[in-house]
């Protein structure tokens, strides 16, 4: 009975409290949403012979997606990704991490924002070219740097936008170091073209001076969207006089073919020093790249919306690599996917 009575008893007190206490968590204020991108994949060859012939299941990415707008001024955001595991050799669960956790101050025309939040790194890229539940654009894909960072952040303009952040340069994990990570992109949009520089400097915890450069400069029209890129990183360690250079050059199109259909097309060349000897291609998420050799990426994709949030994406993705010293290349990789992707 005395149960019965605590129980009847915590509703009763919650109605007792002032309301204004609660209004961040009112129905109808906030909005739910998110995606999950599901797929069938099957190797069909790869330099790696223990993952040679793999096929199966797996959730390349969900999220799950909390929006509030506090005010007019003020709006707050919470979402958590999952993703079977990337890697051949890990048998894990899909576990949920925080991916981002912001607060966005207006303040005239500009975005003040604080906590962990997408840098200027490959923001606009990934925007033009839309199908990151298909693949993931070369600096995100490669670990050149991450989709998300921890710090504050100054983002404006329509015709000029440009993006500054001030952060710890560990994604969405903890920091570990004194070093720190700043980033910058200027950009221009006009009558569907756009066009972009970004740079970014880090200090790692491994004692490495990273910088990285970018050039982007895409269009969209009614009849789809092109958009060509070039990024350069120097990386060089503190008490070295040598350094690490990377390139990649990446063009993309995606070709309106017919009511709920696109025609996707991609092709990335990885080139330079540091491909070849400081490249570590087997973390990349799942279709792990060949160790120390420079590489070219090719994705070929079919896109069918059969709902208003539903996509179907038959897709193939091949991987051959440049000729290494004393004739070693590594074998070519091919996979071929099928992709669902659906909104919630």
């Amino acid at each position: 009975m005395k149960k019965l009575s605590l129980f009847l008893m915590i509703p009763m007190a919650i109605s007792l409290l002032p309301k204004s206490g609660f209004t961040g968590i009112q129905l109808g204020v906030g909005e739910i949403k998110g995606y999950m991108v599901g797929e069938y994949y099957w190797i069909v060859n790869h330099h790696g012979e223990t993952v040679k012939g793999r096929h199966g299941f797996w959730f390349r990415r969900i999220y799950f997606t909390y929006d509030n707008k506090l005010s007019e001024v003020v709006k707050v955001r919470l979402r958590l990704e999952m993703a079977s595991a990337p890697k051949f050799e890990t048998y894990a669960l899909l576990t949920p991490w925080v991916k981002d956790a912001y607060i966005d101050f207006k303040i005239a025309s500009l975005d003040l924002i604080a906590g962990i939040m997408s840098p200027p790194s490959f923001a606009q890229v990934e925007e033009i070219w839309g199908y990151r539940v298909l693949e993931k654009t070369p600096l995100d894909l490669h670990r050149w740097t991450s989709s998300r960072d921890f710090g504050i952040s100054l983002r404006g303009g329509k015709t000029l936008p440009f993006q500054i952040m001030y952060a710890n340069g560990s994604s969405n994990k903890s920091e570990t170091n004194r070093g720190k990570k700043f980033y910058g992109a200027l950009g221009y949009s006009k009558n569907g073209f756009f066009i972009e520089a970004m740079a970014q400097f880090e200090k790692t915890r491994n004692d490495y001076a990273e910088y990285i450069f970018q050039g982007f400069g895409g269009y969209s029209g009614d009849w789809g969207r092109v958009g060509l890129q070039y990024a350069f990183r120097n990386s060089k360690h503190v008490d070295e006089e040598d350094s690490f250079k990377y390139n990649v050059i990446s063009v993309f199109a995606v070709i309106y073919a017919g009511k709920n259909i696109e025609l996707i097309g991609r092709f990335d060349k990885y080139f330079g020093e540091g491909y070849k000897t400081n490249y570590s291609g087997s973390l990349v998420d799942y279709i792990p790249f060949a160790e120390n050799a420079e590489s070219n990426f090719f994705i070929g994709a079919f896109s069918y919306q059969i709902h208003k949030d539903v996509w179907l994406i038959p897709n193939v993705k091949y991987v051959y690599y440049t000729e290494m010293e004393e004739d070693v290349t590594p074998s070519s990789d091919a996979y071929i996917n099928l992709t669902l992707w659906f909104k919630f």
